[in-house]
């Protein structure tokens, strides 16, 4: 699987996470675009209107793919999780329409959830190379 490389083994906490840094991050980054882009008179406060299905759907998707990677505890959580949680951000992404924020609330939430994805990733991916010197 693509994410093996760069996620390495994900506790359930990191798991839970990815697919929320994920939205806050793409959430800043669509801010950022519609701020900079486009030639209107935009403010702060200004609405910033997303697309929840693709939002929410390439989270599910992210949730689902990732799953593998987890160090599941239980197999109850195996289980049930694995399932439920994708399956929720695809009941998010099926009754929302749009997510309307305003400009300055996306691009504060942007950067700290970009910032907290990397930081994330960087600690998976260094958690990955003790293990792999660890066993060789």
């Amino acid at each position: 699987m693509l994410f093996c490389a760069v996620l390495g083994k994900l506790t359930i906490r990191s798991w839970v996470s990815l697919p929320l840094l994920f939205l806050g991050s793409a959430t800043g980054v669509a801010a950022l675009i519609d701020l900079l882009a486009l030639r209107r008179e935009l403010t702060l406060q200004s609405e910033l209107s997303l697309s929840a299905p693709l939002l929410f759907g390439f989270a599910a998707g992210l949730a689902l793919f990732s799953a593998d990677q987890v160090q599941w505890r239980f197999r109850w959580q195996r289980l049930s999780l694995r399932i439920a949680y994708p399956l929720a951000m695809v009941a998010c992404a099926i009754a929302l329409d749009a997510l309307t924020l305003p400009i300055g609330a996306a691009l504060i939430i942007g950067p700290i959830a970009a910032v907290l994805l990397g930081a994330m990733l960087k600690r998976t991916a260094d958690a990955r190379d003790e293990a792999d010197y660890l066993t060789s």
